[in-house]
């Protein structure tokens, strides 16, 4: 198991670094462009990878911690009990972001698919997903509020308020003309959002420790949610203008 766990590991890493660099290209590219169709197929399949494998590491070590992370064995007592609780709470904040990075992909490709039709988003897999998802933000602000850490609260609103807002478009009345466009590249510029929060979380943390001191280490965790935001609010202006949503 732990040779699984390491594989999945690696594959992981080097996945995600690929679309960390992936995710500019098709958001840079002319929208419905043959680039921008190839390239976001590409990066949809390179994050469907990350997140998954990140979604079956979180649970590998939620359910056997010392199985997954040796280091463990180096502690006993009250010691080993509370860096195995704080261990949890962790990997349920990286579990959330994997969801949140396979709803987004998931959402953004249906709703590319459903258009006008909203009932191919209400299939019981996709359904479960973002139940999974929600669920997952609210635990993790849970975490946030008990513990009074801020990244874990931002992005248990974050994940939370995703699921809902996601539940919220399937669900409607009724969508505006193309407005499933503006779904779309909302819901892959989510998706680039959580990778990157992944990133700053883990690979980029001990790095970050020496060049930012205290609190401040969450500024680059926080900066890829308000970039995103400023972006989606951007590609909005610019569908609405390029498509005519009414």
């Amino acid at each position: 198991m732990a040779i699984i766990y390491q594989a999945l590991q690696y594959l992981h890493i080097l996945v995600g670094a690929a679309a960390l660099v992936l995710f500019w290209v098709p958001m840079a590219a002319t929208k419905g462009s043959s680039t921008h169709k190839r390239l976001g197929t590409l990066y949809a399949n390179a994050m469907y990878i990350v997140s998954v494998s990140g979604v079956v590491m979180c649970i590998m070590v939620l359910l056997a911690p010392m199985t997954f992370k040796p280091q463990l064995a180096e502690l006993s007592g009250e010691q080993l009990i509370m860096t195995i609780a704080r261990l949890r709470v962790f990997e349920t904040f990286l579990l959330a972001l994997s969801l949140l990075v396979f709803v987004s992909i998931q959402h953004g490709l249906l709703v590319l698919k459903a258009k006008q039709n909203r009932e191919l988003l209400k299939t019981p897999w996709h359904l479960v997903s973002v139940m999974s998802l929600t669920l997952s933000g609210f635990v993790v602000l849970y975490f946030g509020l008990q513990q009074s850490h801020t990244l874990y609260m931002i992005f248990g609103v974050l994940c939370s308020v995703s699921g809902v807002s996601t539940f919220h478009y399937i669900f409607k009345a009724s969508i505006k003309e193309r407005e499933w466009v503006i779904e779309h590249l909302s819901a892959l510029v989510g998706s680039g959002i959580a990778v990157y929060t992944a990133f700053f979380a883990v690979g980029g943390r001990h790095l970050l420790s020496e060049l930012l001191p205290g609190q401040w280490q969450v500024l680059p965790w926080v900066l890829p949610g308000v970039i995103g935001g400023v972006m989606i609010s951007r590609y909005k202006k610019t569908v609405n203008k390029q498509f005519k949503v009414q």
